[in-house]
């Protein structure tokens, strides 16, 4: 049996906005840790599983999980196929995010991998076909190909900004059934590879409490918000060359209910560069907007609401150092214009336009 895991520490302190935790007060609610089992039944057959805990402010709180757990016959490498609770293809690392040692950044840039999002971007439980094409002089394509359900937390982020106007109180969700691909070429120069993900479902349905009358629906009527049709796709690059690492992705989504009908956008550029065995540095610039429609917040202005929580635009710089094969420590600053992706309930008092938050992680992995 292959056994592997990983446990992290961070710590998370903003000048002005609290973000992900009560980081206008340092918070060291970040945390997460993990263990997974693997073993080669036969020749194409291979099983495995991983226990998951994290803490991400007043979320999740160290809840423990089964983070993935599937069977995954090898048949050929042209075609695979597993079924269990199977990671969810999006971008170029939102299948590998739980591992920090493969990335010089603390937080993945929020343009495309919210980190608020992550338990919900992580998983569908369902069944899958995979498989690596050759194409001789033109280099691979990868592809993988998922259906399957989710299991959406009443309690989690999702359901929190589906509270934030303060309308609603989230009882309950209906994933649906949801579709899942990623293609991957990894062409015929070395180090390149080119990538487009995507994800769909058309029958999500939220049980709700109203808090507020609605006309003649009086405070306390239960409700279900139908989801007519949501996606999210992402378009992705990557090069790598000796020590250097070269990113961008671009994130488009879909979300349309009997609410509003919304279409988040994100994109962003990194570069990482490994200067000796025990330090790396790397930096990016993400972006981020709640609607490409509304970018410059005109409608939120409408509304009495200030415009730059249309966006979030963030400038990151991260250091890794690695102490040994084992262990690394990380620190990362991030000057932040807007608050897109800040959750009302966390800010009481309100947002500040322009903001600052500092990233440190210690982890450890065997």
């Amino acid at each position: 049996i292959d056994i592997h895991g990983f446990i992290s520490q961070g710590y998370l302190l903003s000048d002005k906005n609290n973000y992900l935790a009560d980081s206008e007060d340092g918070s060291f609610q970040f945390n997460e840790m993990g263990i997974n089992f693997s073993r080669e039944m036969t020749e194409n057959l291979r099983l495995g599983i991983q226990i998951f805990s994290r803490d991400l402010g007043q979320f999740e709180n160290n809840k423990v999980i089964v983070d993935w757990a599937y069977g995954d016959y090898h048949w050929k490498d042209r075609i695979g196929f597993r079924a269990g609770i199977i990671r969810q293809a999006h971008g170029l690392y939102n299948q590998t995010r739980d591992v920090d040692m493969l990335r010089t950044a603390i937080l993945l840039p929020p343009g495309v991998y919210d980190e608020s999002n992550r338990d919900y971007m992580s998983r569908i439980q369902g069944a899958s076909v995979y498989g690596e094409i050759p194409m001789q002089s033109a280099g691979s394509l990868s592809y993988m190909f998922l259906i399957g359900s989710k299991h959406i937390d009443e309690n989690g982020v999702l359901a929190k900004w589906v509270e934030a106007p303060g309308i609603y109180t989230v009882t309950d969700f209906n994933s649906g059934i949801f579709y899942n691909g990623k293609f991957e070429w990894r062409t015929p120069v070395r180090g390149l590879r080119i990538g487009a993900s995507g994800t769909k479902s058309t029958d999500i349905q939220i049980d709700v409490r109203t808090k507020i009358p609605l006309g003649p629906v009086p405070v306390g009527t239960t409700l279900v918000v139908d989801v007519k049709e949501f996606y999210t796709y992402a378009l992705s690059i990557e090069y790598i060359f000796k020590d250097l690492t070269l990113a961008a992705e671009h994130n488009m989504s879909l979300n349309d209910n009997d609410v509003n009908r919304i279409h988040p956008f994100g994109c962003y550029a990194s570069a990482a560069y490994r200067f000796t065995d025990w330090f790396e540095a790397g930096a990016y610039y993400s972006v981020f907007y709640s609607d490409k429609d509304d970018k410059d917040g005109d409608a939120l202005k409408k509304r009495g609401l200030q415009d730059y929580r249309a966006w979030q635009k963030d400038f990151a710089l991260s250091t890794r150092f690695n102490v040994n094969e084992n262990w690394s420590i990380k620190l990362e600053g991030h000057l932040i214009d807007g608050v897109g992706q800040l959750l009302s309930q966390e800010n009481p008092d309100g947002f500040e336009k322009n903001w600052y938050l500092l990233a440190a992680k210690v982890t450890f992995n065997f």
